[in-house]
Order: structure tokens, then C-alpha cells, then sequence
């Protein structure tokens, strides 16, 4: 039977050909996501690793280490200054270097601020030690001056800086300070610092610079002959580290805490890339199981025959198993390979999206070998198993039989297959109807997700019932267009519902999850514009970068200009409120009501005047108070101030702070330099171009300050949305395609299956033309079905998900994209077609008295 099974591939290589592409592209998608994970893992190990070059030991603040781009620096935790001057005296130590990371923005030559990824820029400090640095320069070298600056290639190169330019950089008190550059360097990743611009200082002037109090981490280099463990010891038994709550590292302890960092950058990432090469893979799995099914009853009278000399189920059964671990392991393994290739695909994808994740080497790791093409076996084999169990009921009076092997109309779906069927959908949109009312978004996502899953179960199992009224309803208007020819498609798609059924269910998949993330993807763009215009209707807001304020003169300027109507500065931070740290914020009094109008439970946003304070509903339990009552916020200098609830609001998709409290009591409870935002809205009669002029104007000197307009941040919202939906989608686009080669496949099958079908329809006097459209109008129409299904169920689903998040916000509108959707069943139509014209062409090839002999 080895052999047999051997000589039957033999003889089918291009059927079976055909069929591992789905194989191939499946195993490939997994092979590519485990080869690129690894990848970047190694790329962000290599670059982290850097930082433990030549270390011994390293003192790192209470907050941890920190190998990413600047935190907030209010909060920030440093290593005090005076550590780095005893560890130097220590005998052991052969040099120390105080490490500094802070905010630094960089200028461009026209005097603008650099911005990379939405960052103003990253300032490091460069070691005297050159042991203890960790960036390679592509030229010039590191800064030893005061007056000496570095920067990372990606900005010399975009902003057209050289060694030996000047560049203007902004301190921390605002200052303008200008450098001489003297060296370009390779920051390896761009992800350690966030995409940001970064400029490298000797380590007075980064401090400086940047404002630091101190430093951000202290590497310490042993003399020779001093163990790691011995050298952290006299560390801490250093009296101004003793007790400091610092923490300490060996070097091969921050070696291991620095892998731990690069796995957790990438693992979840890796996690989110692997769901959508499950997903191809699973589409595959369905595509294979078709194909076996279709091939098992063409070969009815070849395993009949088998059975007439002598061949035994178990044999039968076994043959058709080698078949599919024998092409199963050809395809995966090709898939492997071709994952290599995937696997840069992938990157040049995530970086067009604007996720740029550095694949400096190609990793290929065995385990990736070894699961992929495992995870490829298994689906070849494990979607043959059936069509096998089908094979050994053929039985050897069978190959008597001149009919066995003709195509037949199959007989309807059972009553106990659709009972099921009924039964599993109505459970699956119960479970859904739960998770939709769930209060928890957490929870109400997993329990609509499983609702989704067992729903899409239940169709699955109804596709049969489903299959012929919808091909009869679709082929209705190619039947007007096309005459007999369209009417016969419709015909054929139509007599076989479970093989249709089977087909298009791969596609149906796909077009689910695209159609559902575009439903969600128009209902958060519908939800944000109605919730600005509603809520926060502002025409303009200036920012401050970084954790700066926008400073006392531009606000003044601001409120002066006679192009603006409402002016309200706007502040944002922490305060304690009832024992809980609380995200506060606080407008100008003129703001509330024109510039801020929140969904209010109780009372009015204008209520909130000093001494009161206003609280998101949600926040009323867990600070244990209520409207009327009284809560303690805890002021600068340690002093408890009382402030009585006046006013309770829901968020409104705005993102409202938890409490809002007047400028007076924000100042008085966390003072500030400044507000972080400044909101605007034209004086009426004043056109938007020349209120945005005037504005501009006010604030050019500062470039700190960035003007913004509604209009800005909807486009920034769309763009962002956008390029996620159309990741998404290119990461579904494999299983699509896959699905669309099942349809191909099925329609190659099916041609030869109906080889004398399709003669006696020439010798009737069907052109070689009219065959091919026929053909073409039937894969059209199956493939137009699983979009169709598609459609509807991810549109049910999108619903589901906008209808959960405005259960458990209150804010959510639900959005249809039709012209989109319907761009989906046009594309999904001409996929058809396409996916047809090699079977087509086969078909028409023939000729009457070929066709007749072969059949």
C-alpha cells in the first residue's frame, strides 16, 4: 500500500501540487512569525545587551532599571550624584560611569523641533570610559566637551546634519544651547528609545541639560581579579548607599534582567502575529479537508478496485493517511523555507504601518523548524483523517458500478444536522448576548468572543441550508446579464451545497475579521468625531511637549487675541484624593460649559468652583463618597484641603480626568509652571484660517509649543485607524488568499470531475467561451457567498463589540462602511473569477472527443 500510495501521488503531482500551496502559505505565515519574533528578540537582546558590556556591577534607582525612552519625569527616580564620586574611590574599581537619560529637543536647521514617532527627542550621557559605552559611530567620535554634542544616524540623516554642524538644543529651563557636532552613532534599535531623535552629551552636560537630579543608572568596571558578587557587596556597604532603597545588579545580573527586557518588547508582539498565522493555518486545514474529500470521491472506483484484490479497510485507510503525511511533509517543509522570505515581508509590512521593529539578524532558530512544519503535518493529516474514514466505506461491488465517480447532486442537509445546527447558533448568540451587557469590557470581550466562536460553529454547520437559496438569490442578475451560460453556473454551485458549503467556508472566515475590524474601525472614528462635537468643541488647543508648561506670556498672548472667542488654559496631574492617587485636571472657569460638557449624572460641570470638586461616577465607590459629601485632597506642602462634591460626570470618549477641581485649587494642591494644553474657539465671524494665522503667530518663537485643530486630530485619529485596519487586514490577506486558492482548487477538481458533463454540453453546441464563463460566474458566485456570510456575521460581530463598549462607557456609536463593504464583494467577485481562469482554461482546452475518451 506504501507503494501504492506513492505511485498515486506519482501520478497526480499536479493536483497535489496545487493542493500544498495552501499547505506551503499556511506553514509559511507560522514559519515567518516564528523566524521574525526571534529576530527582533535577538535585535533588541543585542541592543540591550550593550548596556552590560564590561560591566561588573551596576546601581540602578528604586524604579528600576530603564532601558526605554524617558518616562515621566516628575516621577522620575534617579542614583544620587555623590554615589558615582565614593563608588570611583572604592579600590576595586577600575572606573564608574554615571549613566543620564532625559528629555533633550532637538531643533532642525530651519529652527524647528525635531519630532520622531511623536517624541521631541532623547538626550544620553557619553562615558569618559570608552569601555563602559555601548553605541558604535558611524563617524566622528564621542563627546568630550562641554560644547560637544552626538547624534543617532536616523535623524543626521533625515535632517541632514553632518560632523562638524551646529545644533540648537532646548534645556530643561527652556534655553536655546547650541552645539558643535562632533559624532553620528548607530542606536541599533530604534525601539530602545521609542523611534525618537537622540543627542549624546559628556555627562556634566547631560545632566544639565536634561535636568536630571541625578543619574539614571552607575556602571561600575572591576579591576582584574575582583569577583562580581565581591564588588556589588562593597557597594552597598557604601554609606551613602546604604539604605538608599536603590537596587543592585551584577553584571551578569543585568545581563539577565536586560534579556528579560528585550523578550518582554517583543513576546506579546510575537503572541499578537502568531493569532493570525493560526488563523491561515486553520483556513488551510479547512481547504485541505475539502480537497481530500473531493479527491476520495473521485478515486471511488480506483479504491473499489483496490478492494476487489484483496486491499483491507485498514489498508485503504492507511494508503490515503501516507498520502497526506507524504505531501503534508513536502509542502510544510517548503513552507518552512519559504517563511524565511515571509518573515522579511512581515517587517517591511510592520514598518509601511509604522511599527518599526528592527530585524538586525535573521534568526533561525531549530524550534522554529521543528513547530512549524510539526504544526503543518499535523493539519495535512489530521483534515485527511475523515476523507480517509470515507474511503474505507467503499465497497468492492462498487467498482462494478459505470456511475460511481460521475458527479451527483447531493442530497440535502439532514434534520439532525440542521437541529444542531439551529441549536449551536442560538447557543453562540446567547453566550454573545451576555457578554454584550457585561459591565467588565475585560470580561464582556472574552465572553463575546467565545459567543462569536460558537455562533460561527453553528453557520458553519448550517452552510449546507444556507449554501443553495443564496447562490439561487446571487446568480439571479448574471443569469439576466449572461443568459444560459450564468444559469448554468448558478446550477452547478447550487447541486452540491455541502461541497459549496465546505468551499467558501475559508473565505467566510477571513472576510469575517476583516469586515468586523472595519465596523469597529468606522464606529471609533464615528464615535470620536460625535464625542468632540458634543463634548470638546474646541477649533484649537496649543500643547506643550514633553513635561512642559505652556508658559505664562503665550497664554497671555493668547487670551489677547481678538480672533479668539473662549480661551481656558487647561491643567493635567496626580493628586491624592481619600488616600488614592487620582488623574485631576482643571480648566479656566470661562472653559467649562463652551470647551469641556461631559455627560453629567448629577449636578453641572459648572458647579466646579474652588473648594468643590467633580468626580467621574465611577470614582463615587471607590473613594467611598457621594454628591454633597466631602473629600481631603492632600496638598504640596503636606496639608489636607477639604473639597465637597458638587458634580459627577461619565468620561464622554474625551478622556475626562477622574476629578475636576478650579485652577485656584489645582495650583494650591499640585503647583505647576504652567497648563499643559491651552483650548481655543474662534470668536464667531473669525475664519478658521485666519484665527489659526493669529495663533501661530503667538506662539512661533516657542517651538516647544505645537498648535493643533480639530481637524488635526481627527486626521491624526483616521491616519492612525486607518494604518491599523490596513495591517490587520494584509495579516488576514494569507488566509483569504488561501481561502481563494481552496475556491481555485475545488474548481480544478470539479472540471475534471465533470469532464464528460462538460462534453456533452459542447457537443449540445456550448462554445469553448461559454464554458469558460460558466466556470468563471461559478467560482465568482462561491466566492461571492463566503464574502457575503462574511459580511454579515463580522458585521454582527463589530455591532456586538461597539454595543459592548458603550454599555460599559456610555459612549459608542455604531458605524457602517458601505461602500467599503461593498468594495469587499466586488473584490471578492473579481478574486473569483481570477481564482477560476487556469481551471477555465483547462476546461475549454478540450475537445469533444477527449473529453469522452478520458472520461
Amino acid at each position: 500500500m506504501l507503494k501504492t500510495a506513492l505511485a498515486n501521488l506519482r501520478a497526480h503531482k499536479a493536483r497535489m501540487l496545487l493542493s500544498s500551496i495552501t499547505v506551503l502559505l499556511g506553514v509559511g505565515f507560522v514559519a515567518g512569525t516564528l523566524i521574525f519574533t526571534d529576530s527582533i528578540k535577538q535585535s533588541f537582546f543585542d541592543s540591550f545587551a550593550r548596556q552590560a558590556e564590561n560591566v561588573d556591577a551596576a546601581v540602578t534607582p528604586a524604579g528600576g532599571l530603564q532601558v526605554s525612552s524617558i518616562a515621566n519625569q516628575q516621577d522620575k527616580k534617579t542614583v544620587d550624584p555623590a554615589a558615582l564620586d565614593a563608588i570611583r574611590h572604592l579600590p576595586d574599581v577600575a572606573s564608574a560611569e554615571g549613566r543620564v537619560l532625559g528629555p533633550a529637543p532637538v531643533l532642525d536647521k530651519t529652527g524647528k523641533l525635531v519630532k520622531e514617532n511623536g517624541g521631541t527627542g532623547v538626550g544620553v550621557s557619553f562615558p569618559t570610559d570608552a569601555k563602559l559605552g555601548y553605541f558604535d559611530f558611524a563617524s566622528g567620535h564621542a563627546p568630550a566637551a562641554a560644547g560637544e554634542i552626538a547624534m543617532d544616524k536616523s535623524t543626521a540623516d533625515d535632517k541632514h546634519f553632518a560632523v562638524g554642524d551646529q545644533v540648537t538644543v532646548i534645556d530643561h529651563g527652556d534655553q536655546r544651547e547650541s552645539f558643535r557636532l562632533v559624532g553620528v552613532f548607530d542606536t541599533s534599535t530604534d525601539k530602545t528609545y521609542a523611534g525618537e531623535s537622540v543627542v549624546g552629551f559628556d555627562t556634566a552636560t547631560a545632566l544639565r541639560v536634561t535636568g536630571s537630579a541625578g543619574y539614571d543608572q552607575i556602571a561600575v568596571r572591576a579591576n582584574a581579579g575582583v569577583s562580581q558578587d565581591h564588588l556589588v557587596t562593597e557597594l552597598k556597604d557604601l554609606p551613602v548607599l546604604d539604605g538608599s532603597g536603590d537596587t543592585f545588579y551584577t553584571g551578569a545580573q543585568l545581563q539577565t534582567e536586560l534579556a528579560s527586557k528585550a523578550t518582554g518588547y517583543t513576546s506579546g508582539f510575537g503572541t499578537f502575529l502568531l493569532v493570525f498565522a493560526i488563523i491561515a493555518a486553520l483556513v488551510s486545514a479547512l481547504v485541505i479537508q475539502n480537497t481530500f474529500q473531493i479527491l476520495v470521491a473521485q478515486r471511488a472506483r480506483e479504491l473499489a478496485l483496490l478492494r476487489c484484490v484483496g486491499a483491507t479497510r485498514r489498508q485503504v485507510f492507511g494508503s490515503t493517511l501516507i498520502e497526506a503525511f507524504v505531501f503534508g511533509a513536502l509542502a510544510s517543509t517548503a513552507g518552512f523555507f519559504a517563511g524565511i522570505g515571509l518573515s522579511k515581508g512581515l517587517s517591511a509590512l510592520l514598518n509601511v504601518a509604522g511599527l518599526n521593529m528592527p530585524t538586525d539578524h535573521l534568526v533561525i532558530n531549530p524550534s522554529a523548524a521543528v513547530y512549524s512544519i510539526s504544526l503543518g503535518l499535523l493539519l495535512t493529516v489530521g483534515s485527511a483523517v475523515l476523507p480517509a474514514r470515507a474511503a474505507t466505506r467503499v465497497a468492492p461491488v462498487q467498482a462494478l458500478s459505470a456511475q460511481l465517480g460521475e458527479t451527483r447532486v447531493t442530497r440535502k442537509a439532514g434534520r439532525v444536522r440542521v437541529t444542531i445546527g439551529l441549536l449551536i447558533a442560538a447557543a453562540g448568540i446567547a453566550i454573545g448576548s451576555l457578554g454584550m451587557q457585561n459591565q467588565n469590557r475585560s470580561t464582556g470581550f472574552m465572553v463575546l468572543t467565545v459567543g462569536a466562536m460558537v455562533t460561527f460553529v453553528g453557520v458553519l454547520a448550517l452552510g449546507p441550508v444556507i449554501a443553495s437559496p443564496v447562490i439561487r438569490f446571487l446568480g439571479w442578475l448574471p443569469g439576466k446579464v449572461f443568459g444560459p451560460t450564468a444559469r448554468l453556473a448558478t446550477a452547478n454551485a447550487g447541486r452540491n451545497p455541502r461541497r459549496v458549503a465546505a468551499t467558501t467556508a475559508a473565505l467566510t472566515i477571513g472576510i469575517t475579521l476583516v469586515t468586523m475590524f472595519t465596523v469597529v474601525t468606522a464606529s471609533i472614528k464615528a464615535s470620536a468625531t460625535d464625542s468632540i462635537k458634543q463634548h470638546f468643541p474646541f477649533d484649537y488647543q496649543v500643547v506643550a511637549d514633553q513635561d512642559r508648561a505652556v508658559p505664562a506670556d503665550a497664554v497671555a498672548k493668547l487670551k489677547a487675541l481678538p480672533q479668539l472667542g473662549t480661551v481656558a488654559a487647561e491643567y493635567d496631574g496626580k493628586i491624592t484624593i481619600n488616600g488614592q492617587s487620582e488623574h485631576t485636571g482643571a480648566i479656566d472657569a470661562a472653559g467649562y460649559g463652551k470647551l469641556i460638557n461631559p455627560i453629567m449624572k448629577q449636578g453641572s460641570i459648572g458647579d466646579v468652583v474652588p473648594g468643590t470638586v467633580g468626580l467621574q461616577e465611577n470614582q463615587l465607590k471607590s473613594l467611598n463618597t457621594a454628591v454633597g459629601q466631602t473629600v481631603s485632597a492632600i496638598a504640596a506642602d503636606g496639608s489636607a484641603v477639604k473639597l465637597k462634591v458638587v458634580a459627577t460626570y461619565e468620561d464622554s470618549g474625551i478622556g475626562m480626568p477622574d476629578a475636576a477641581v478650579s485652577v485656584p485649587d489645582f495650583q494650591r494642591l499640585l503647583p505647576s509652571k504652567g497648563p499643559d494644553t491651552v483650548s481655543m474657539l474662534a470668536r464667531p465671524g473669525v475664519s478658521l484660517a485666519a484665527s489659526r494665522a493669529a495663533i501661530e503667530a503667538a506662539v512661533d518663537s516657542d517651538p516647544l509649543l505645537t498648535v493643533n485643530s480639530v481637524a488635526d486630530y481627527k486626521n491624526q485619529l483616521n491616519s492612525s485607524l486607518n494604518q491599523i485596519l490596513a495591517m490587520f487586514t494584509a495579516m488576514l490577506g494569507l488566509a483569504i488568499l488561501i481561502a481563494l486558492i481552496g475556491i481555485a482548487n475545488t474548481l480544478s477538481l470539479s472540471v475534471l470531475e465533470r469532464t464528460r458533463e462538460s462534453a456533452l454540453l459542447r457537443a449540445l453546441g456550448l462554445t469553448r467561451q461559454q464554458l469558460r464563463r460558466m466556470l468563471m460566474v461559478e467560482a465568482m458566485l462561491m466566492a461571492v457567498l463566503g464574502v457575503s456570510l462574511g459580511i454579515v456575521m463580522g458585521g454582527g460581530f463589530g455591532w456586538a463589540l461597539v454595543h459592548l463598549v458603550a454599555k460599559a462607557t456610555g459612549v459608542g456609536s455604531l458605524a457602517i462602511p458601505y461602500t467599503q463593504l461593498l468594495i469587499y464583494v466586488v473584490a471578492g467577485a473579481l478574486a473569483g473569477v481570477l481564482a477560476a481562469v487556469v481551471p477555465a482554461r483547462r476546461a475549454a482546452r478540450q475537445t469533444v472527443a477527449s473529453a469522452i475518451t478520458e472520461a
